[in-house]
């Protein structure tokens, strides 16, 4: 498949992020990759070790990812679900297995640059392994009309004696109805770091997530960072769940978010929960504006009190 054959548009936003558009464009670069435009798959490169396979279905994909055991690689695999209209339903299911004693990251980019009225649903089950170090980066652009509705839903089981890091990022352009729901299973010696972040930034904008861990296994651990802005009448919840639920398990939720202009709402609702008396689990959760103090010391040097305030967003979602 010619490069033009590519859909520029739905890659175009990996930029914003700082993502190299040509690491998901298939015949560039090391890596698997899979490349879809609504339910049409434009490209597909296999690796040795890792089995990538997408099915076709009306409204979207079917992806199964295998990463046999034993296998390490330091490229990652990168997978792009876009649409490139205004209106329509997507559906993705993404079905991802780690076996035992493997390494892998996963960079994920969904893109939907001319959303208006447009919906994506996503139903993803995860299973990794023992002995795993995985690590999954998710991206999202929405286009700039806050035309979406986002409503993924992942099922995350980490075996014994794995690492899995999962971050989340919509930062860029503008998010419109985001329904995020994330259940992630830990077992024994498992150690969890989740890293969310959003930025609603109109009256348009409407951002929901639940990020829950449970720790049920033995010397669990995991660590939540919830950081959010809302703005210009946006509307932020952050929910963040860890229940330690197995001996000597350790947990910690962390709720940082911004709320500015009129109208706008930022909400935070940690739940946590330890049924043994040798777990520990805790949580901790900041609303407001950013200290005057920093964006005196900004304006200082001859900012206005806006672009301030936007020097102070950037630095506190890129962080």
């Amino acid at each position: 498949m010619r490069r033009n054959e590519y859909p520029q548009e739905i890659l175009q936003s990996l930029e914003d992020y700082s993502i190299d558009i040509k690491d998901f464009i298939p015949g560039h670069g090391g890596g698997a990759k899979l490349l879809l435009n609504f339910n049409k798959i434009a490209g597909v490169d296999q690796v040795e070790g890792i089995i990538l396979k997408g099915r076709e279905i009306p409204n979207g994909i079917v992806a199964d990812i295998i990463i046999k055991e034993g296998t390490k690689h330091e490229e990652p695999v990168h997978l792009c679900f876009g649409v490139n209209k205004e209106t329509g339903v997507q559906e993705i299911f993404p079905r991802i297995i780690a076996e035992d004693n493997t390494s892998v990251k996963v960079q994920a980019h969904c893109s939907f640059p001319k959303a208006n009225g447009l919906i994506h649903k996503m139903f993803g089950h995860f299973y990794i392994g023992k002995n795993c170090n995985f690590n999954y980066s998710e991206t999202h652009y929405h286009g700039e009309n806050s035309g979406a509705l986002v409503a993924p839903v992942g099922y995350m089981y980490i075996g014994e004696n794995s690492v899995f890091e999962n971050n989340f990022n919509l930062t860029q352009g503008t998010p419109g109805k985001v329904k995020i729901m994330i259940d992630i299973y830990a077992m024994q010696n498992s150690i969890i770091r989740s890293n969310i972040k959003a930025y609603g930034k109109s009256k348009k904008d409407s951002i929901r997530i639940r990020d829950s861990v449970f720790l049920e296994g033995e010397n669990a651990r995991s660590v939540i960072k919830m950081k959010a802005v809302a703005r210009n009448g946006g509307e932020v919840l952050m929910y963040g769940v860890t229940e330690g639920n197995a001996p000597h398990c350790n947990g910690h939720v962390e709720c940082s978010e911004i709320v500015l202009g009129k109208g706008s709402i930022c909400r935070a609702r940690p739940f946590i929960r330890a049924i043994d008396p040798t777990s520990s689990i805790s949580h901790e959760a900041s609303l407001g504006r950013f200290p005057q103090k920093w964006l005196d010391e900004l304006m200082a040097k001859g900012l206005t009190e806006d672009e301030a305030t936007e020097i102070l967003i950037e630095a506190m979602l890129k962080e």
